[in-house]
């Protein structure tokens, strides 16, 4: 498999846009809102049908983590969604595969490269520079993670928090 984030590049510039709103609906995956308690939201393959439900209670900023998240999903793992493997009992799992790579593709859809290169040039932590993009702290580390491993030297104070989208 290519690299996640050579990947969100692709269809960035296929569809020339990083709204996960627009990229859903650009792909041909629905997008629909339901009351789902405490699951923040959810992807679904069904005959041949690929669909995102959200939950009602989330807000904007959160609404596009988790569409991104769920697009990522659709995108690296189609065919374990098809076969009725994808079994999300909680989101951003860090220990799940899947799930980690879905975190990957929504931190390079949401924040680009270009983005956290500036803001660390600007002397911003990892958590100003989160809050100033709008996305989850998380989110913030899990893309200047990628970046790393990719090669970037980057030099952006962070402390790693236990739990992801805890205050979100």
């Amino acid at each position: 498999m290519a690299d996640i984030s050579d990947i969100v590049n692709e269809l960035t510039k296929k569809y020339k846009t990083r709204d996960p709103f627009s990229l859903a609906e650009a792909l041909g995956i629905d997008v629909d809102c339901a009351d789902l308690g405490s699951l923040k939201g959810f992807y679904i393959v069904y005959s041949d049908n690929r669909f995102v439900v959200l939950n009602t209670n989330l807000t904007e900023t959160l609404s596009r983590v988790i569409l991104a998240h769920e697009i990522g999903h659709d995108i690296l793992h189609m065919d374990i969604a098809k076969n009725g493997g994808l079994k999300e009992a909680s989101f951003f799992d860090m220990k799940s595969k899947p799930e980690m790579e879905a975190n990957v593709f929504a931190a390079n859809l949401l924040i680009t490269d270009k983005e956290v290169i500036g803001y660390g040039e600007d002397g911003y932590t990892a958590e100003d520079m989160a809050k100033a993009m709008y996305v989850p702290y998380p989110l913030a580390l899990i893309k200047i993670n990628n970046m790393i491993k990719r090669g970037y030297e980057l030099n952006i104070p962070y402390v790693p928090k236990a739990e992801f989208l805890g205050s979100m």
